[in-house]
This record gives structure tokens, C-alpha cells and sequence, in this order.
């Protein structure tokens, strides 16, 4: 009886070792989220590009350090604390795409790793932009890869979902909140005080 138990034991050590080592190929997960919003395309491109608001509409986003105070262009840098499909970290961000007003690109590093990156896609529709944001990730071991279907990715299409409803949200408040004939910029930068 003794020697079933630790042949199961080590076979249980063995198999939880192995779910550990990185995947001799790289699995990438997209999580696209799409919303249409109240305002011009450089007025959304201008809030979402600046890394101090992203704490007021993304979910996941707790706080910013580095250059957080505009939008951001190619070759800059911003670290952000996050608690993500209940992961909590700090994830390194470098800008290494920038076409104002339409597209915006980041890469981000974990412990000196790459771990993903974050697209904005900005497309005018009407009176307002479609954004869209495109997330990748990376499953770099067996473990993540086996409880990204039923755990991590399910959790990460619902924040993103709510933040691109929390970001419709506050263009909605502000341009509700602000007179006609104003201009969006000043309604994205009255959201970002508000917030």
C-alpha cells in the first residue's frame, strides 16, 4: 500500500514539474474587445493612449508609474500593476507602435519575459469611433495552457468586455455632462478629472 502511495505521489510531482517547463511552441491567445464611442477618433485615441487613465476604465488596471501623463508614443515606456483574471502583477509596457489617431501598439514584459501585447485599433463610425482593442498573451507552460479555456481566458474576455463599457461609459457621462457646442477633446479631458 505504502509503495502504491508514492508511486502516485512521485508520478503526481513528475506530472506537476512537467506542467512547469516552457512548451517547445508558443501558444498566443487574442481577446478582441469592440465598442463605439461618442466622440471623435483623436479625442479617444488621446484618452486611451494615456497610461493615468487607464486605472478609470480598464478593470484590470490598478496603477501606473513612469510616463503616464500623455499619450504615449513609439519608444516610450510604462509600468502597470494589474490584478488580471486573478493574477496579480506589474507588467512593463513599451510603445512600439504610434499612428495617431488610428492605431496604437505596446509590448509587455513580466520578469524580463515577453508576456504580450495590447493593440487599439480606432476607426471612425458616424458621430463617434469604433475602438477596438485587441489583446494577446502567451500560455509559456502546460499549466497555463491547460487552464487558459476554462479559467484565464473566459475571465479576461469579461473584464475586457467591461472595460470597453466602462470606456463607452465615461465618453457617454462627459459628453452628456458637456454643452453642445464644445469640442471632444475638452470632453476627454473633463472625463479624465471627473474620473
Amino acid at each position: 500500500m505504502k509503495r502504491v502511495f508514492l508511486f502516485f505521489l512521485g508520478a503526481a510531482v513528475v506530472v506537476a514539474l512537467l506542467s512547469l517547463l516552457p512548451l517547445p511552441f508558443e501558444r498566443q491567445t487574442h481577446i478582441v474587445s469592440t465598442v463605439t464611442v461618442q466622440a471623435p477618433p483623436q479625442a479617444v485615441y488621446d484618452y486611451v493612449t494615456t497610461p493615468a487613465n487607464w486605472p478609470k476604465w480598464h478593470p484590470a488596471s490598478l496603477a501606473v508609474q513612469g510616463a503616464t501623463d500623455h499619450s504615449l508614443v513609439v519608444g516610450e515606456k510604462v509600468a502597470e500593476e494589474f490584478r488580471l483574471a486573478g493574477r496579480h502583477g506589474i507588467i512593463h509596457w513599451k510603445v512600439v507602435e504610434a499612428k495617431p489617431p488610428l492605431e496604437w501598439r505596446l509590448e509587455g514584459e513580466m520578469n524580463r519575459r515577453p508576456s504580450g501585447e495590447v493593440r487599439y485599433t480606432l476607426t471612425p463610425d458616424g458621430t463617434g469611433t469604433r475602438f477596438e482593442r485587441d489583446v494577446v498573451y502567451r500560455t509559456p507552460n502546460l499549466l497555463l495552457l491547460m487552464l487558459d479555456p476554462i479559467f484565464i481566458g473566459p475571465r479576461m474576455r469579461a473584464e475586457s468586455a467591461q472595460g470597453a463599457k466602462q470606456l463607452e461609459q465615461i465618453f457617454a457621462t462627459a459628453t452628456a455632462d458637456t454643452p453642445a457646442p464644445a469640442s471632444m477633446s475638452s470632453v476627454a479631458t473633463s472625463s479624465a478629472q471627473a474620473h
